[in-house]
């Protein structure tokens, strides 16, 4: 009986202080989508951590979701993938690109004779670290690449709990001769892993490593629209990111973003993983029609589109993704669904920019 005590106290033991490692396995590549919710909880207190550490935000509630989609380099125009793609430097060569907020382009076309749309960050992962290499911004239309000259790195792998790392990143976007503005963006990155533990969200209960980085970020911008040309320095930006990875999921289950406003932090974010729940509204015009055929359906479905299918997925009702298929420029894609157990599914289908879900019954 004493030794069952010792060993039973020791394995608990080990349970509370255990700890999880991230590889670069744990993050998405791509065509690897995921299912994101927004919200804003003006009392989630965000700033606690520490070693075996409980977070319970159970209590969020969706506001809206969008599907965050890794996009492959071969989705971007020609010119931006002879930046990114194969016949770029190494250091260059991208592994996927999502959309970014990292320039106020909504700001900047209340002023410029020029239309700005479409920006991207494009990112390389590999067995290390994941790293920004730079920009496509569409001007007028046409997406035009801009590399950064010194490139941030986002993630150091093995991530474990107590590292810390530095970096910084410079980007110059000049965007003549369509119109007589530049832009110098100057970013310090500072990263510590400081908790690890449980965290709970609405999807469920999570193992979990805390990171978070602090951005110190400095821009300039050169325009002669408003008397002569020169050089302004913009007042310095403070932003602070908090994540919660969970070993396998891609992406963080859990990511709040602040911004310093005069000293005080304000919630600009707050972003988790979760199951569909039919809050895509405000994308509408990214939605597509498709078909899964039967339904229900026992061994056998068919995945019909007027799109070329890139991604399939299977949700189940508890988030878990149960099948995951990459296709190449098909319309139509058969997925054997006999080892899964009876019950409701979500079907998510990606086609380019595109994605739609639909509910399947397994029999």
């Amino acid at each position: 009986m004493k030794i069952f005590s010792v060993v039973f106290s020791f394995a608990l033991t080990g349970s509370l202080f255990s700890q999880i490692t991230l590889s670069e396995n744990d993050f998405a590549g791509a065509n690897d989508t995921v299912r994101i919710s927004q919200t804003m909880d003006p009392v989630i207190d965000y700033t606690l951590t520490g070693p075996n550490f409980n977070w319970d935000f159970s209590g969020l509630t969706a506001a809206s979701q969008y599907l965050k989609y890794f996009q492959p380099v071969s989705n971007s125009t020609i010119l931006v993938e002879a930046e990114y793609g194969f016949t770029a430097p190494t250091k260059y060569k991208a592994s996927y690109f999502l959309e970014s907020r990292d320039i106020p382009i909504d700001q900047l076309n209340q002023f410029l004779p020029a239309e700005l749309s479409d920006l991207n960050q494009f990112s390389r992962k590999t067995a290390d670290s994941i790293t920004s290499l730079g920009y496509s911004l569409s001007v007028n239309g046409q997406a035009l690449p801009f590399k950064s000259d010194t490139i941030e790195t986002h993630y150091k792998f093995p991530t474990n709990f107590e590292d810390t790392f530095s970096t910084r990143g410079y980007t110059f976007i000049d965007l003549n001769p369509v119109t007589d503005f530049k832009l110098k963006q100057y970013r310090q990155r500072t990263s510590v892993v400081d908790g690890f533990g449980t965290l709970v969200t609405p999807l469920g209960s999570f193992e979990v490593l805390r990171i978070k980085s602090v951005i110190n970020e400095l821009d300039s911008v050169y325009q002669t629209f408003f008397g002569g040309g020169s050089w302004n320095v913009l007042p310095q930006t403070i932003i602070t990111e908090y994540e919660w990875w969970a070993q396998g999921k891609d992406e963080a289950m859990l990511k709040i973003v602040a911004i310093e406003n005069n000293g005080t932090a304000q919630v600009r974010s707050v972003e988790y993983q979760d199951i569909y729940l039919g809050l895509d509204a405000s994308i509408e015009e990214n939605s597509f029609e498709f078909n899964v055929v039967p339904n229900p359906a026992n061994n056998l479905i068919t995945v019909e589109s007027d799109l070329a299918i890139e991604q399939i997925k299977l949700i189940g009702l508890d988030g878990t993704v149960a099948i995951k298929q990459n296709t190449t420029n098909l319309s139509k894609v058969a997925i054997d669904i006999s080892t899964l157990q009876s019950g409701v599914y979500f079907v998510e289908v990606v086609a380019g920019k595109y994605s739609s879900t639909k509910k399947l019954i397994k029999l």
